[in-house]
């Protein structure tokens, strides 16, 4: 009963001494980043590369019920957008940029810009979504 015991006692030990190594191997990296790309609803692009001018219709359907925003930048990499998707529904499909923290493909937004008569014109967010007038 006792080697038992042991035994079990040696095999636990090891797999959560493994389990912190791995944890501590794969440490998240969190990073202030500027990204500059086009709004697009996730469900239709992850499932079938659905965007542009030819689906700011749908996508802007999409984002107001609750579809999860992306941002796509100019070298194909997708950002999830971690905010409240219906804001950016006014924007789907268009380019924009947000400045916020990311880790791991998602991007917490503290700013948004957009073009007005070829310049950068900041959007005021509330929870990292655009504001509703």
């Amino acid at each position: 009963m006792k080697k038992n015991n042991i035994i079990t006692l040696l095999i636990l030990t090891t797999t959560c001494i493994f389990l912190n190594a791995q944890d501590n191997s794969v440490e998240k990296k969190t990073e202030k980043m500027l990204i500059e790309g086009e709004i697009v609803g996730l469900a239709c692009y992850t499932s079938s590369g659905l965007m542009g001018s030819e689906h700011k219709s749908c996508a802007k359907r999409c984002l107001t019920r609750g579809t999860p925003a992306g941002i796509l930048d100019k070298d194909g990499n997708l950002f999830v957008i971690a905010a409240p998707s219906p804001g950016y529904s006014a924007y789907a499909a268009e380019t924009i940029r947000l400045n916020g923290l990311v880790i791991d493909g998602r991007i917490s937004p503290d700013k948004m810009e957009i073009v007005n008569d070829k310049k950068w014109e900041e959007i005021s967010l509330v929870g990292g979504s655009p504001k509703s007038n």
